[in-house]
């Protein structure tokens, strides 16, 4: 049945009609040419999905080289001229947004279901584009980069996939970008420092949602009361503010906090971390009773799954910035290579549904995806069924995750959602 499911699910994004259909919505396509919405979109997944791609000229090689016909060749100037049209980024934005929409069986994990309706993680990474387009993506860091452009990535933890991605310029305020409050009612938000905001947090407890997010260095409320990680109170924190406490006042290695910044109130944990004489603390509205400090720590460790998502992107999806100062192809091409990444992790998901290496199947791509791929473009229906089979055995014996070592198993993602939901 999976090979079923990916084929289905493949069919229903990469079908010529399919992506016919979305071009000419998008105004992408008006008349088909030479270069047609499905040729283009399986070669540009071909180049993104496999070694690294230097520049445009190499998309080019990559269209040209899925042609079994030398007369469908084109030169690079037509190939160019689609991609920067306006209507390129809306494309690949609406296959992006398809491709997420589309479901492969049932894909939340177990494990998680009863804790929370969803696990969201929310952060963003930004790269240096073409300075020409410092007017449009200004950059934070002008002696690096002029111009540079920021992802907002929102991704389901139990999915191990995006769930939402806005663009902007990396000088854009992060927390513009959270998802709304209202649609968080029985959802976990996991976020880092740049997030934080009272308000909005606020928002989020109203609407019957949770958050956890690390706290930033300048935060400093007022201790409303505080416990040790033994169940011990600490009263003389009481009245203290935040930097006030500090190590003479109380040697406990972990405190759970209530606290309040201005009106809002709100629980805290803080950790001394020995080895590297610092604090680091937690927000949170997670109940107490049923989520002790130690638990609501393990919990967070979650969040760096969305720091390995950025990582396979740009290691093995060649999300960069290609040298280009048209705005069209800039965004298309961030797109598109998100479009990579989601479809090479569903797929391998399905094709593999225990105990995958989502690292090893990426680093793996040119190896199994882009026979696939080729399968699809040149319409080889009897083989995309083979070429899935063959890549189920491929990943079976050379995506599987190594075996850890029952000391670190609790670090691991399957270990921490075990401890922490069952």
């Amino acid at each position: 049945m999976t090979i079923i499911h990916a084929n289905h699910y493949l069919n229903q994004l990469l079908a010529p009609a399919e992506l016919e259909r979305i071009a000419r919505l998008c105004k992408f396509c008006l008349r088909l040419r030479t270069i047609t919405p499905w040729m283009m979109v399986t070669s540009l997944l071909r180049a993104f999905g496999g070694d690294t791609v230097a520049a445009i000229a190499s998309l080019h090689q990559h269209f040209n080289g899925l042609q079994l016909i030398g007369a469908h060749q084109v030169s690079y100037k037509p190939f160019h001229n689609q991609l920067r049209k306006p209507a390129f980024a809306q494309f690949m934005k609406a296959l992006v947004e398809r491709a997420i929409a589309l479901r492969i069986g049932q894909q939340v994990t177990e494990v998680a279901q009863g804790a929370f309706k969803q696990v969201l993680l929310q952060d963003g990474t930004s790269f240096a584009v073409h300075k020409r387009l410092a007017t449009v993506f200004p950059g934070r860091f002008k002696t690096i980069s002029p111009a540079a452009i920021e992802c907002h990535m929102l991704m389901s933890l139990l999915e191990q996939n995006p769930d939402c991605m806005p663009l902007s310029a990396d000088t854009a305020s992060e927390r513009q970008f959270l998802p709304d409050a209202k649609v968080l009612t029985g959802i976990l938000l996991l976020a880092d420092a740049g997030y934080i905001s009272h308000a909005y947090f606020a928002e989020v407890n109203k609407a019957g949602g949770f958050y956890l997010v690390r706290g930033s260095k300048n935060l400093n409320p007022e201790i409303l009361s505080v416990w040790r990680d033994d169940g011990r109170t600490v009263p003389k924190l009481t009245g203290m503010s935040l930097k006030e406490a500090g190590r003479r006042h109380c040697r406990a290695e972990v405190l759970d906090m209530d606290v309040r910044s201005g009106q809002y109130e709100y629980r805290l944990l803080r950790r001394w971390f020995a080895e590297e004489k610092r604090f680091c603390v937690w927000m949170t509205n997670l109940p107490r009773e049923t989520w002790p400090a130690e638990r609501v720590m393990r919990l967070y460790r979650c969040r760096w799954q969305v720091e390995l998502l950025f990582k396979e992107w740009k290691s093995h999806n060649n999300l960069k910035g290609f040298v280009t100062g048209q705005q069209a192809i800039a965004e298309g091409l961030v797109w598109a290579s998100l479009l990579s990444l989601v479809l090479k992790r569903r797929v391998a998901q399905t094709l593999m549904k225990e105990g995958l290496s989502m690292l090893k199947a990426a680093k793996s791509g040119v190896t199994w995806w882009l026979p696939i791929l080729e399968a699809i473009a040149h319409r080889a229906i009897s083989e995309i069924r083979e070429r899935l089979e063959w890549a189920v055995d491929f990943l079976s014996k050379n995506a599987r995750r190594t075996t850890q070592r029952k000391s670190i198993q609790n670090r691991t993602l399957e270990g921490v959602l075990i401890d922490v939901f069952s």
